[in-house]
């Protein structure tokens, strides 16, 4: 029991201190952009959305549902609809329920790199958008390269004009087009060698720097479509990357007073749901079910393992019989104290005691010698007188102290050992 208590303080100790060291590691963290309520990854969104909810004062919800879904409802109440996504390929009935909850009143904000044919054309711009790459973003960080800037340019009657600096894989991608909507919100710098668009605007470039927007606002019925081309900065990161959240409020801002809906409804299937590395086993009945009962099964394990076990029982062999030993050894003491006498006379005193249990005849009886003697020689068929003679010649040396030496003892002892084996 001492044993298995160590054992157990080992393990305990053990399994604390890699936890200790596991909880102190580095995090790793996975750069690819979710966008998700549920995670809490650099681009995901759970950090941005638990802000948001506690920030703004006219409320923030959560939907999984398609701006079809939104249009359809029946609220006369004006909302604030916010969609964030990497790739919004919005297709025409999308598009054309945006258009009337605007025109009603709403206010719709798309945040991606790419928004689809029908939406550009229907609002007279374009897109370039540029790929994302996790590693193009390690590896500029760790150059320690100066960020891009990115002006805001909106109503300075409201905010005043300011630069916000964030690294160029996080606003790679611009809007451009002949009929640019009527507000420009933010714009970003760009190299006028770096810069690449398919028609030239002039009325943007000035000598060796190139603004092009990245956020802008058209108005539509009652209500306005926002239109945002860096949605990397819509994420956990961009919320905690230093001053940069003032740039996301600003943008939110433009939503006025109105509640605001953030809805999934266009992200990857993977990215609505809650991450869990049981969420297979959950979503499907019999691996449920197996999951329930492995887990049952290890709490019963532990709770009869935990009872106290009984001590083990030691196995205790049958002694060894040590009697011809333990003779041995006598016969050698007598042997070596020259002791031939006493060794006879208590061979002689078992001898006699066999044969008054076996034939109930007392040889240390002298008046019934005659009797016994002939009772001894019927039982054993030994000759009467040849025992007589030998009973009366070995009571001098049982009685009387006679000495006699070693050959003496060994023809008295071999001699009653016939008698006693012929009984």
């Amino acid at each position: 029991m001492k044993g298995s208590r160590w054992f157990i303080v080992f393990i305990v100790a053990f399994l604390s201190i890699m936890f200790a060291i596991e909880y102190h590691l580095p995090k790793n963290f996975v750069w690819k952009p979710t966008f998700s309520h549920y995670d809490e990854q650099p681009f995901g969104c759970a950090v941005f959305d638990s802000v948001l909810s506690s920030s703004l004062p006219q409320g923030y919800t959560f939907s999984r549902k398609s701006l079809y879904q939104l249009e359809q409802e029946d609220t006369t109440q004006r909302r604030g609809i916010l969609v964030i996504s990497d790739n919004l390929r919005l297709s025409d009935v999308d598009v054309n329920a945006l258009l009337k909850m605007a025109e009603r009143g709403d206010k719709i904000m798309l945040v991606s790199t790419l928004f689809g044919r029908y939406l550009e054309d229907t609002l007279q711009f374009r897109s370039y958008c540029s790929y994302f790459s996790p590693m193009a973003l390690k590896k500029y960080a760790t150059s320690f390269l100066k960020k891009d800037s990115l002006h805001w340019i909106g109503d300075s009657t409201v905010y005043p004009r300011q630069t916000f600096y964030f690294y160029p894989q996080l606003c790679s991608s611009y809007f451009w087009g002949d009929s640019l909507p009527e507000r420009v919100l933010a714009q970003r710098v760009f190299e006028s060698n770096e810069f690449r668009y398919e028609t030239e605007v002039d009325s943007l470039t000035t000598d060796s720097l190139v603004y092009m927007p990245v956020a802008m606002s058209r108005r539509w019925g009652k209500g306005e479509v926002i239109l945002v081309s860096t949605p990397l900065i819509f994420t956990n990161y961009g919320m905690l990357d230093g001053k940069n959240a003032i740039y996301i409020f600003r943008l939110l801002s433009q939503m006025g007073k109105l509640p605001i809906v953030r809805t999934e409804g266009y992200m990857k299937e993977t990215a609505q749901v809650q991450q869990s590395p049981f969420r297979y086993f959950l979503a499907h009945e019999p691996l449920r079910w197996a999951l329930y009962l492995t887990m049952i099964t290890i709490i019963l394990f532990m709770i009869f393992t935990a009872k106290r076990r009984q001590r083990v029982i030691p196995v205790i062999h049958e002694p060894a019989n040590k009697s011809l030993e333990f003779t041995e050894l006598i016969g050698t003491l007598y042997f070596q104290k020259k002791d031939h006498a006493d060794l006879v006379r208590k061979k002689f005193f078992y001898l006699a005691e066999e044969l008054r249990r076996e034939i109930q005849v007392d040889i240390e009886e002298v008046a019934d010698d005659e009797r016994s003697f002939h009772r001894i020689a019927r039982k054993t068929g030994m000759d009467a007188g040849e025992i007589a003679k030998f009973i009366r010649e070995v009571r001098p040396v049982i009685y009387g102290g006679r000495v006699i030496d070693a050959e003496q003892m060994k023809v008295y002892i071999d001699k009653m050992n016939e008698i006693i084996n012929h009984i």
